[in-house]
């Protein structure tokens, strides 16, 4: 029994000594940031409103980091190894915040991070981000429901689900990225231009 537990103990020494481990290796994260929104300034004044962007809504699986893709029927998996710098609600919400400010169509535009006045709020869910299989093609996918809401009288002014997709030039992580920024920027373009002309002539 001796001599059992003295040669356990030298086989414990000799996998510490050699650098070995019995525990798995967590593979390193390579993290993608979303580029800038492509939003040209517009022509004219700018709406006096002061607009918030409040962070989207979103399930449990949209509310992570992770690069989603869906391969075939309703499995919901994520790329090994890949992720945003941030959650998606909130990456999703400065992009939007960005647009915004870039388009120069109102007055003040904030997020619901800083507690300033505001005349509108832009609420939303984030339906869907991610990436789905069609005949084994990748597709980039956004879908965002917004809401234009007058938070003095606690009501919505109006409502509309936007959505784009993106075919990414090839299915690796990179392609992805860009095609997801291209679907964003699209419905971005979309909700910018429904925005104002739902708030024309709007007085708070």
């Amino acid at each position: 029994m001796r001599l059992k537990t003295l040669l356990a103990g030298l086989m414990v020494a000799s996998l510490l000594l050699s650098g070995c481990t019995l525990l798995p290796q967590t593979q390193p994260a390579s993290f993608y940031q979303m580029p800038p929104p492509s939003i040209e300034q517009r022509a004219g004044e700018a709406l006096p409103l002061a607009l918030r962007i409040n962070t989207p809504q979103a399930g449990f699986a949209h509310s992570s980091p992770r690069l989603l893709v869906n391969p075939q029927g309703d499995q919901l998996s994520s790329y090994k190894g890949a992720r945003w710098t941030e959650p998606l609600p909130a990456m999703v919400r400065e992009h939007l915040r960005r647009a915004f400010v870039q388009s120069g169509a109102l007055s003040s535009v904030s997020s619901d991070e800083h507690a300033l006045h505001a005349d509108v709020l832009l609420g939303s869910d984030l339906l869907s981000f991610q990436v789905v299989y069609r005949d084994q093609q990748p597709v980039a996918i956004v879908e965002l429901e917004a809401r234009l809401i007058e938070p003095a009288a606690r009501r919505v002014l109006a409502s509309r689900i936007f959505r784009a997709e993106q075919l990414p030039a090839d299915p690796q992580v990179p392609a992805v990225v860009r095609a997801q920024a291209a679907a964003l920027d699209q419905v971005t373009r979309e909700l910018i231009d429904w925005s104002l002309l739902q708030l024309q002539g709007f007085e708070p």
